[in-house]
């Protein structure tokens, strides 16, 4: 019984230690997607750019941010149009928060989402979770308190150690770290972009955008994985309703336009039956939220114009998507009605 008793006491109070380490060291600059965070520094002051002007933001994962050529849709439709694609391992409301804090009235908002944002997955992935603790500050402070709880459960022992290794260095040695404490100060990315190099090469850089957001030097066709299921996303699950009628309702008030575009597929045009009807009840269940302004039959396009997966297309692959986006926008973004069919 004692032996019991023991455990148990054990047991809390390791808990208790582990959670209390993780709430010291929960800023601490452990090894992350630290370009992520320069990137929406970057895409923010971009937009800001065109203050006063009206224009189009395309917003979303990574597939937005190879996958559209905004530098030539803006030539094309006679205003900036900017691309604020950032990655698919973003969470939804951290794109709607960063893109909704630069937007402003008259401007129209488009969102490409890739198909996983439609499925609601219950808890935040790993790399999310050390995102959040590394640089992404403000979603820990916009945290509820049950939120924060959460979160806390979801901090493994491992990346427990990296965060005390992390503090250490920081406290001790910040030399070290230096790559990763610089990407923090908003000012020196800012600094950095306006005088990078031109790019020689592919990297997921911060500095390899352009300065309408495109990613650049995307050249070459070496997806080599399956076709995408062209049937999804099928349905609106209900937590990414609410945050989107929610954020619409927003910009509504602040006299912004939202709309919804489809991403681009790998596959092919056969058996267009068996999944346009599943593309309908999507479109349906998404209208009370907003427009779909483009149909799937448009973006399946060959696996040799997709860049290194499935979702990021190269030159050729992006200048057909973009021709297809402007066509979407003249047709239901600029005038009053919206209709794919």
């Amino acid at each position: 019984m004692k032996f019991i008793q023991s455990f148990i006491i054990s047991a809390i109070l390791a808990c208790v230690a582990f959670y209390t380490t993780a709430l010291l060291f929960i800023d601490t600059p452990v090894k992350a997607s630290y370009w992520v965070g320069e990137l929406i520094t970057i895409k923010k002051d971009l937009v800001k750019e065109y203050s006063g002007k009206n224009k189009i933001i395309i917003a979303g994962g990574s597939s937005t941010l190879f996958s559209i050529d905004t530098e030539y849709a803006s030539k094309h439709l006679d205003m900036p149009v900017i691309n604020f694609g950032l990655t698919a391992g973003i969470r939804l409301e951290k794109i709607l928060k960063e893109v909704g804090s630069v937007i402003e009235q008259g401007d129209f908002l488009i969102l490409p989402l890739e198909p996983t944002y439609w499925d609601c997955e219950s808890k935040m992935n790993s790399v999310q979770v050390t995102d959040i603790i590394a640089w992404d500050h403000d979603a820990w402070t916009d945290m509820n308190y049950p939120e924060k709880l959460e979160f806390i459960s979801l901090i493994s022992p491992t990346l427990l150690g990296e965060m005390f290794v992390a503090q250490i260095l920081k406290n001790l040695c910040p030399a070290t770290l230096s790559d990763r404490l610089t990407t923090l100060d908003q000012a020196l990315v800012l600094s950095k972009f306006r005088k990078r190099p031109v790019p020689t090469g592919f990297a997921y850089s911060a500095y390899n955008v352009n300065n309408y957001g495109d990613m650049l030097r995307t050249e070459g066709s070496k997806y080599k994985g399956p076709n995408d299921d062209v049937s999804k996303p099928l349905h609106v699950c209900n937590k990414t309703a609410i945050i989107l009628t929610n954020f619409v309702d927003s910009m509504k008030k602040k006299g912004v336009k939202v709309l919804f575009a489809n991403t681009p597929y790998s596959g092919s045009r056969t058996s267009l039956k068996t999944w346009e009807s599943r593309e309908l009840i999507f479109a349906n269940e998404l209208a009370p939220i907003g427009c779909l302004i483009d149909r799937r039959e448009d973006l399946i396009f060959d696996r040799k114009y997709f860049f290194n997966t499935h979702l990021h297309l190269n030159p050729e692959g992006r200048s057909l998507r973009t021709d297809a986006l402007i066509k979407a926008i003249r047709k239901n973004v600029f005038s009053a009605t919206c209709d794919i069919h």
